[in-house]
């Protein structure tokens, strides 16, 4: 029975800091509603007030689709990943699009799409299970190491991404900060408390 909370512990373990940094991936489109999709090979996050992702999406000819959710979750330098956010795509002219604001410590944002059919009945998600898409910010850190284009590699001894793009402004003093000390510290603590033995 102690055993458990252990094997919990050690199979979240590997998601925290497991990630591929800065490589990007996106789902097949063959067999799905959208005919293409458009947005950028990363996004940039960094000053005080974090950045902007957007997005476009065409629907294949005779799918008669109503409405779309863009589910997007966004993971930051601490290794934290916020719950997902749905999204209302617009329709321009056939044309679907969003936006969404990324805070400034964003190591990537992941994405999938809930499409809804003009007679209701009907909905489909792309892909079905998991996300599809992942993007890096251009300053991220992977649970091991930091990069990204606006990643200075004289700066990877301070701990962090500085900001270039606003001379005035400063993240938390001055760097990113990266609690990962905090969060094995928990894990350890945890999976010491789960290894004691119990006091009847």
């Amino acid at each position: 029975m102690r055993v458990a909370p252990l094997l919990v512990l050690l199979l979240i373990l590997p998601t925290v800091v497991g990630e591929d940094g800065g490589v990007n991936y996106e789902a097949d489109l063959t067999d799905t509603p959208i005919e293409s999709l458009s947005y950028p090979e990363s996004f940039t996050a960094l000053g005080g007030e974090g950045g902007y992702m957007d997005i476009e999406l065409e629907i294949r000819i005779g799918e008669n689709v109503s409405s779309i959710q863009w589910v997007t979750q966004v993971c930051v330098n601490s290794g934290v990943c916020y719950p997902p956010v749905y999204n209302d795509m617009i329709d321009q002219n056939g044309t679907w699009s969003a936006d969404v604001e990324i805070e400034s410590d964003a190591s990537y944002i992941n994405w999938r799409f809930d499409i809804e059919h003009t007679n209701n009945s009907t909905s489909e998600r792309v892909p079905p299970l998991g996300w599809g898409w992942k993007i890096w910010s251009t300053c991220w850190f992977d649970g091991s190491s930091w990069g990204g284009n606006d990643f200075p590699a004289e700066t990877e001894s301070l701990g962090g991404c500085v900001s270039f793009l606003d001379d005035d402004s400063e993240s938390s003093d001055g760097l990113l900060s990266v609690p990962y000390g905090g969060a094995l510290l928990a894990i350890l603590s945890l999976g010491t408390a789960a290894l004691m033995p119990r006091r009847v």
